[in-house]
Protein backbone atom coordinates (compact mmCIF):
# COMPACT_ATOMS: atom_id res chain seq x y z
CA UNK A 1 0.00 0.00 0.00
CA UNK A 2 1.10 3.57 -0.68
CA UNK A 3 2.78 5.27 2.26
CA UNK A 4 1.11 8.64 2.79
CA UNK A 5 3.72 10.99 4.28
CA UNK A 6 7.38 9.85 4.12
CA UNK A 7 9.83 11.83 6.26
CA UNK A 8 13.58 12.29 5.62
CA UNK A 9 15.48 13.93 8.48
CA UNK A 10 18.71 15.58 7.37
CA UNK A 11 21.52 16.23 9.81
CA UNK A 12 25.06 17.38 9.24
CA UNK A 13 27.93 19.67 9.97
CA UNK A 14 27.77 23.39 9.11
CA UNK A 15 28.51 24.34 5.49
CA UNK A 16 28.83 20.68 4.50
CA UNK A 17 26.55 20.95 1.46
CA UNK A 18 23.29 19.76 3.04
CA UNK A 19 20.99 22.10 1.12
CA UNK A 20 22.64 21.37 -2.24
CA UNK A 21 22.25 17.65 -1.59
CA UNK A 22 18.64 18.11 -0.46
CA UNK A 23 17.90 19.95 -3.72
CA UNK A 24 19.22 16.98 -5.67
CA UNK A 25 17.19 14.48 -3.61
CA UNK A 26 14.03 16.61 -3.86
CA UNK A 27 14.41 16.91 -7.65
CA UNK A 28 14.76 13.13 -7.95
CA UNK A 29 11.69 12.52 -5.78
CA UNK A 30 9.59 15.05 -7.72
CA UNK A 31 10.56 13.33 -10.96
CA UNK A 32 9.93 9.77 -9.78
CA UNK A 33 7.15 10.12 -7.19
CA UNK A 34 4.53 12.17 -9.01
CA UNK A 35 1.72 11.16 -6.63
CA UNK A 36 3.47 13.03 -3.82
CA UNK A 37 4.22 16.67 -3.13
CA UNK A 38 7.78 17.14 -1.91
CA UNK A 39 7.98 19.63 0.96
CA UNK A 40 11.36 20.89 2.17
CA UNK A 41 11.57 22.50 5.62
CA UNK A 42 14.58 24.85 5.65
CA UNK A 43 16.34 26.95 8.24
CA UNK A 44 15.92 30.02 6.04
CA UNK A 45 12.12 29.78 6.15
CA UNK A 46 12.24 31.02 9.74
CA UNK A 47 12.09 34.82 9.71
CA UNK A 48 14.43 35.20 12.69
CA UNK A 49 17.10 32.82 11.42
CA UNK A 50 20.69 33.76 10.80
CA UNK A 51 23.65 31.43 10.62
CA UNK A 52 25.21 32.85 13.75
CA UNK A 53 22.17 32.26 15.97
CA UNK A 54 24.06 29.29 17.44
CA UNK A 55 25.88 31.70 19.76
CA UNK A 56 22.57 32.58 21.45
CA UNK A 57 20.81 29.68 23.20
CA UNK A 58 17.43 31.48 23.27
CA UNK A 59 17.47 32.21 19.54
CA UNK A 60 18.52 28.65 18.85
CA UNK A 61 15.64 27.26 20.93
CA UNK A 62 13.15 29.45 19.06
CA UNK A 63 14.60 28.21 15.78
CA UNK A 64 14.25 24.57 16.86
CA UNK A 65 10.67 25.27 17.91
CA UNK A 66 9.96 26.58 14.41
CA UNK A 67 11.47 23.46 12.80
CA UNK A 68 9.37 21.20 15.04
CA UNK A 69 6.08 23.01 14.43
CA UNK A 70 6.72 23.25 10.68
CA UNK A 71 7.30 19.51 10.56
CA UNK A 72 4.08 18.81 12.42
CA UNK A 73 2.15 20.92 9.90
CA UNK A 74 3.88 19.41 6.86
CA UNK A 75 3.36 15.74 7.73
CA UNK A 76 0.01 15.36 6.00
CA UNK A 77 -1.37 12.99 3.39
CA UNK A 78 0.65 12.59 0.18
CA UNK A 79 3.55 14.81 1.29
CA UNK A 80 7.18 13.70 1.24
CA UNK A 81 8.81 15.88 3.89
CA UNK A 82 12.53 16.63 4.00
CA UNK A 83 13.80 18.46 7.07
CA UNK A 84 16.87 20.36 5.83
CA UNK A 85 18.57 21.64 8.97
CA UNK A 86 21.68 20.94 11.03
CA UNK A 87 19.75 18.92 13.67
CA UNK A 88 23.04 18.43 15.50
CA UNK A 89 21.56 17.62 18.93
CA UNK A 90 20.60 13.96 19.35
CA UNK A 91 17.83 14.87 21.79
CA UNK A 92 16.23 17.13 19.18
CA UNK A 93 16.50 14.43 16.50
CA UNK A 94 14.65 12.17 18.93
CA UNK A 95 11.88 14.76 19.28
CA UNK A 96 11.49 14.96 15.50
CA UNK A 97 11.49 11.16 15.30
CA UNK A 98 8.56 11.12 17.74
CA UNK A 99 6.68 13.61 15.55
CA UNK A 100 7.01 11.17 12.65
CA UNK A 101 6.07 8.24 14.86
CA UNK A 102 2.88 9.94 15.97
CA UNK A 103 1.57 9.96 12.38
CA UNK A 104 2.97 6.46 11.62
CA UNK A 105 5.01 7.36 8.57
CA UNK A 106 8.20 6.00 7.03
CA UNK A 107 11.35 7.65 8.31
CA UNK A 108 15.06 7.81 7.49
CA UNK A 109 18.08 9.92 8.46
CA UNK A 110 20.58 11.39 6.01
CA UNK A 111 23.86 12.54 7.56
CA UNK A 112 26.12 14.88 5.55
CA UNK A 113 29.71 15.02 6.81
CA UNK A 114 32.94 16.71 5.83
CA UNK A 115 36.16 17.80 7.50
CA UNK A 116 36.45 21.29 8.97
CA UNK A 117 38.71 22.49 6.17
CA UNK A 118 36.09 21.56 3.57
CA UNK A 119 33.40 23.27 5.64
CA UNK A 120 35.43 26.50 5.75
CA UNK A 121 36.05 26.22 1.98
CA UNK A 122 32.35 25.72 1.18
CA UNK A 123 31.43 28.51 3.59
CA UNK A 124 33.65 30.96 1.68
CA UNK A 125 31.56 30.30 -1.44
CA UNK A 126 28.31 31.36 0.21
CA UNK A 127 26.80 34.75 -0.59
CA UNK A 128 27.22 37.59 1.86
CA UNK A 129 24.77 37.24 4.73
CA UNK A 130 24.43 33.49 4.23
CA UNK A 131 27.78 32.38 5.66
CA UNK A 132 28.87 31.33 9.13
CA UNK A 133 31.72 32.97 10.97
CA UNK A 134 34.82 30.82 11.24
CA UNK A 135 34.38 30.71 15.02
CA UNK A 136 30.80 29.41 14.76
CA UNK A 137 31.89 26.63 12.39
CA UNK A 138 34.61 25.50 14.80
CA UNK A 139 32.20 25.61 17.73
CA UNK A 140 29.52 23.61 15.89
CA UNK A 141 32.07 20.98 14.91
CA UNK A 142 32.85 20.63 18.60
CA UNK A 143 29.19 20.43 19.61
CA UNK A 144 27.97 18.12 16.84
CA UNK A 145 26.49 14.84 18.11
CA UNK A 146 26.92 12.34 15.29
CA UNK A 147 23.98 10.03 14.56
CA UNK A 148 24.31 6.40 15.63
CA UNK A 149 22.45 3.82 13.53
CA UNK A 150 22.07 1.65 16.64
CA UNK A 151 19.59 4.23 17.98
CA UNK A 152 16.11 3.87 16.53
CA UNK A 153 15.77 7.64 15.99
CA UNK A 154 18.95 7.62 13.86
CA UNK A 155 17.96 4.61 11.77
CA UNK A 156 17.99 3.78 8.92
CA UNK A 157 21.01 6.01 8.44
CA UNK A 158 22.37 7.12 5.05
CA UNK A 159 25.82 8.74 5.18
CA UNK A 160 27.19 11.13 2.54
CA UNK A 161 30.72 12.55 2.84
CA UNK A 162 31.54 15.70 0.89
CA UNK A 163 34.85 17.22 -0.17
CA UNK A 164 36.30 19.70 -2.65
CA UNK A 165 36.58 17.57 -5.80
CA UNK A 166 34.53 19.39 -8.46
CA UNK A 167 33.56 16.24 -10.36
CA UNK A 168 32.14 12.82 -9.59
CA UNK A 169 35.49 11.06 -9.13
CA UNK A 170 39.18 11.42 -9.77
CA UNK A 171 40.70 10.14 -13.01
CA UNK A 172 43.17 7.25 -13.06
CA UNK A 173 46.01 9.73 -13.64
CA UNK A 174 44.95 11.84 -10.68
CA UNK A 175 44.63 8.75 -8.49
CA UNK A 176 48.26 7.91 -9.26
CA UNK A 177 49.47 11.44 -8.45
CA UNK A 178 50.37 11.49 -4.75
CA UNK A 179 50.14 15.30 -4.81
CA UNK A 180 46.50 15.14 -5.86
CA UNK A 181 44.01 15.83 -3.10
CA UNK A 182 42.10 12.56 -2.86
CA UNK A 183 39.00 14.00 -1.29
CA UNK A 184 35.36 13.23 -1.66
CA UNK A 185 33.43 15.03 -4.37
CA UNK A 186 31.78 18.38 -3.66
CA UNK A 187 28.04 18.54 -2.86
CA UNK A 188 27.08 19.06 -6.53
CA UNK A 189 28.94 15.93 -7.65
CA UNK A 190 29.08 13.54 -4.70
CA UNK A 191 27.35 10.20 -5.27
CA UNK A 192 23.99 9.96 -3.48
CA UNK A 193 21.98 6.84 -2.50
CA UNK A 194 18.93 8.17 -4.36
CA UNK A 195 17.39 4.79 -5.15
CA UNK A 196 17.87 3.46 -1.61
CA UNK A 197 16.38 6.59 -0.03
CA UNK A 198 13.43 6.58 -2.42
CA UNK A 199 12.67 2.89 -1.97
CA UNK A 200 12.90 3.09 1.81
CA UNK A 201 10.76 6.21 2.16
CA UNK A 202 8.09 5.21 -0.35
CA UNK A 203 8.08 1.43 0.10
CA UNK A 204 9.67 0.88 3.50
CA UNK A 205 8.37 0.12 6.96
CA UNK A 206 6.09 2.63 8.65
CA UNK A 207 6.87 3.83 12.15
CA UNK A 208 4.46 2.30 14.64
CA UNK A 209 2.96 4.08 17.60
CA UNK A 210 4.28 2.72 20.90
CA UNK A 211 4.67 3.76 24.50
CA UNK A 212 6.69 6.85 23.58
CA UNK A 213 3.94 8.33 21.41
CA UNK A 214 0.69 6.60 22.40
CA UNK A 215 -1.59 8.08 25.03
CA UNK A 216 -0.33 6.70 28.32
CA UNK A 217 -2.57 5.34 31.07
CA UNK A 218 -2.65 7.22 34.33
CA UNK A 219 0.39 6.41 36.43
CA UNK A 220 -0.01 5.12 39.99
CA UNK A 221 -0.06 7.92 42.58
CA UNK A 222 3.09 6.61 44.31
CA UNK A 223 5.05 6.84 41.04
CA UNK A 224 3.99 10.44 40.48
CA UNK A 225 5.02 11.29 44.03
CA UNK A 226 8.42 9.58 43.53
CA UNK A 227 9.03 11.38 40.20
CA UNK A 228 8.11 14.71 41.74
CA UNK A 229 10.34 14.22 44.79
CA UNK A 230 13.41 12.94 42.95
CA UNK A 231 13.36 15.45 40.09
CA UNK A 232 12.81 18.29 42.56
CA UNK A 233 15.86 17.15 44.52
CA UNK A 234 17.98 17.07 41.34
CA UNK A 235 16.86 20.59 40.44
CA UNK A 236 17.62 21.89 43.94
CA UNK A 237 21.13 20.41 43.86
CA UNK A 238 21.82 21.94 40.44
CA UNK A 239 20.61 25.38 41.57
CA UNK A 240 22.72 25.19 44.74
CA UNK A 241 25.82 24.02 42.87
CA UNK A 242 25.41 26.76 40.24
CA UNK A 243 25.52 29.40 42.95
CA UNK A 244 28.87 28.04 44.11
CA UNK A 245 30.48 27.37 40.72
CA UNK A 246 28.75 30.12 38.68
CA UNK A 247 27.62 27.43 36.23
CA UNK A 248 31.08 27.02 34.79
CA UNK A 249 31.79 23.36 35.52
CA UNK A 250 30.18 19.95 35.62
CA UNK A 251 27.98 19.17 38.61
CA UNK A 252 27.69 15.85 40.46
CA UNK A 253 24.24 15.03 41.83
CA UNK A 254 24.31 12.96 45.02
CA UNK A 255 20.98 11.15 44.59
CA UNK A 256 21.80 9.58 41.19
CA UNK A 257 23.57 6.37 40.18
CA UNK A 258 27.38 6.34 40.21
CA UNK A 259 28.67 6.99 36.69
CA UNK A 260 25.42 8.64 35.58
CA UNK A 261 25.31 11.46 38.09
CA UNK A 262 27.07 14.33 36.28
CA UNK A 263 25.21 17.31 34.87
CA UNK A 264 27.29 19.01 32.19
CA UNK A 265 27.97 22.68 32.91
CA UNK A 266 29.01 25.50 30.62
CA UNK A 267 26.20 27.94 31.38
CA UNK A 268 23.71 28.90 34.07
CA UNK A 269 20.35 27.11 33.84
CA UNK A 270 17.48 29.23 35.10
CA UNK A 271 14.83 27.90 37.43
CA UNK A 272 12.26 28.44 34.68
CA UNK A 273 14.22 26.27 32.24
CA UNK A 274 14.82 23.54 34.82
CA UNK A 275 11.14 23.52 35.81
CA UNK A 276 10.04 23.25 32.17
CA UNK A 277 12.42 20.36 31.46
CA UNK A 278 11.39 18.71 34.73
CA UNK A 279 7.71 18.77 33.65
CA UNK A 280 8.61 17.32 30.24
CA UNK A 281 10.65 14.53 31.83
CA UNK A 282 7.88 13.62 34.27
CA UNK A 283 5.39 13.50 31.39
CA UNK A 284 7.66 11.20 29.34
CA UNK A 285 8.52 8.95 32.27
CA UNK A 286 4.89 8.30 33.24
CA UNK A 287 4.59 6.30 30.01
CA UNK A 288 7.60 4.13 30.95
CA UNK A 289 7.45 3.79 34.75
CA UNK A 290 10.69 3.51 36.73
CA UNK A 291 10.42 2.85 40.47
CA UNK A 292 14.04 3.19 41.58
CA UNK A 293 14.84 6.70 42.80
CA UNK A 294 18.53 6.64 41.81
CA UNK A 295 17.61 5.41 38.35
CA UNK A 296 15.03 8.18 37.96
CA UNK A 297 17.63 10.78 38.98
CA UNK A 298 20.15 9.41 36.43
CA UNK A 299 17.55 9.36 33.64
CA UNK A 300 16.59 12.95 34.47
CA UNK A 301 20.26 14.01 34.37
CA UNK A 302 20.65 12.34 30.96
CA UNK A 303 17.54 14.18 29.78
CA UNK A 304 18.96 17.51 30.98
CA UNK A 305 22.30 16.83 29.25
CA UNK A 306 20.45 16.08 26.00
CA UNK A 307 18.67 19.43 26.24
CA UNK A 308 21.66 21.61 27.05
Amino acid sequence: SLIKMPFLLVTGLPASGKSTIVERIAANLRETQTKFEVVVIKDEDYAGYDRNCYTDSNKEKMHRGYIRSSLQKALVKNNIVICDAMNYIKGFRYELFLVGKTVKTTYAVLCVKCDEGTSQWLNEQKQEGESYTSTVISELFRRYESPDSRQRWDSPLFLVETGRLEKEKASDEEMEDIQFDLQHSSPRFVSLPLTEIREWLCEGVQLSENASTATAPLAPPDLLHLLDRVTQQVVQEIVSEQKLSLGGGDMVVSCAEEGSNTVRGGRIRTMGELSRLRRQFVSFTKANPVHDSKRIASLFINFLNSNK
